[in-house]
């Protein structure tokens, strides 16, 4: 790393990629088709040997002398448990910091001292922080300290994967997104060519603005964004948007955009980034961005209905129980823990090996 701190963080996201491509996650911005091609492709292949014992036991050794620690000082629920899961099914031993009264930073310690004693121990940490720059900051002290460790025959620094940062980046969520968009899309052609809605606070989700980033790489694509004024898309992601000549609409209803619609992404309002949030329940979900069961009728045959979770009111509860295979929420939370074997796989250049053993146990994909 040949910048300070300060530089580094005064860059632009996109340079700041080109910084962390290849040694740690922090950037939807980070990733090209071959990536996101490749990402999807091991994590069929580590669900297809898993199911397995041979298989299950093979992956259990790939990482066995290696540590993680999940830092979330936000709460998680499903980044958390499919992050854990899926270290465990690599062999990762784990450790966990969720609660800042019980670490040091309650006594004052910068985040920078924090990450130099975490990485003291570990070998990779995942973290979600409510800082949008404390990924990247994480990232810069990694680089910058001594300890280094052996990956792939090369000597690294240590990995850090963003678990959610701020309200502007959760990479590994979009990654699942267009795993879960891929498996939808199978016999449609994939992702190419299709019509996206995006539906609720656009402005402050993180898992929307992510998946918006990695449109660049598919062809054709046009996105919707159905969401009250206050809580429309912003501006910095509409211009990336125009610059990489990907279509997009604004639009004021969730049924202005269903016979359009090939895939369908509900958000709820992320009223905890809200000064002015009320002290008891949330904010309720525009009647315009309610999601509802008689939806169902109007979508494609093909469409498919998700959430990055948790979901509050804006899907109607009965949908969950419907037998309608376009329903892919649940789905896409499982798909989180598979994506994220296949991120670490990568990351810790083990992944031609899960491959490699994919295809002699029968894998075809």
């Amino acid at each position: 790393m040949d910048i300070n701190l300060s530089e580094f963080l005064n860059l632009s996201e996109a340079e700041q990629a080109q910084y962390a491509r290849g040694k740690s996650i922090l950037f939807a911005q980070q990733f090209t088709r071959e990536d996101l091609d490749f990402h999807c492709r091991l994590a069929n292949a580590s669900r297809f040997i898993h199911a397995r014992d041979e298989g299950a036991d093979f992956m259990s050794q790939l990482l066995r002398n290696k540590v993680c620690l999940n830092f979330f000082i936000q709460p998680s629920s499903r980044t958390f448990l499919s992050f854990n899961t899926a270290q465990t099914y690599l062999g990762m031993k784990r450790m966990s910091v969720r609660d800042l009264k019980i670490s040091s930073v309650s006594k004052g310690e910068s985040l920078a001292d924090s990450i130099r004693t975490f990485i003291s121990y570990v070998d990779l940490v995942v973290m979600r922080h409510p800082d949008e720059h404390a990924g990247a900051a994480s990232f810069w002290v990694s680089e910058k300290a001594h300890r280094r460790i052996k990956v792939g025959g090369e000597e690294v620094a240590i990995p850090i994967i963003s678990g959610g940062s701020g309200t502007k980046q959760h990479p590994t969520q979009a990654l699942l997104d267009i795993y879960t968009l891929e498996d939808a899309f199978k016999n449609v052609g994939g992702i190419d060519g299709k019509t996206l809605m995006l539906v609720g606070d656009l402005k402050r989700g993180r898992t929307v603005r992510s998946l918006s980033y990695l449109m660049k790489n598919y062809q054709d694509v046009k996105l919707l964004f159905a969401a009250p004024d206050k809580y429309q898309m912003g501006e910095d992601i509409c211009e990336f948007l125009d610059q990489h000549g990907i279509q997009y609409a604004k639009i004021e209803s969730i049924e202005k955009g269903l016979a359009e619609a090939d895939g369908i992404y509900m958000t709820r309002i992320q009223d905890e980034w809200d000064d002015l949030a009320p002290t008891s329940g949330h904010v309720k979900a525009n009647e315009n961005f309610i999601f509802k069961e008689a939806f169902l009728d109007k979508m494609k045959p093909h469409c498919c209905l998700m959430h990055p979770l948790p979901k509050r009111d804006e899907i109607e509860e009965s949908i969950d129980y419907v037998d309608d295979p376009r329903v892919y929420y649940w789905r896409q939370e499982r798909n989180g823990m598979w994506m994220r074997v296949a991120i670490i796989a990568e990351l810790f250049k083990v992944a031609d090996q899960i491959i490699d053993k994919a295809i002699e146990m029968g894998f075809k994909g």
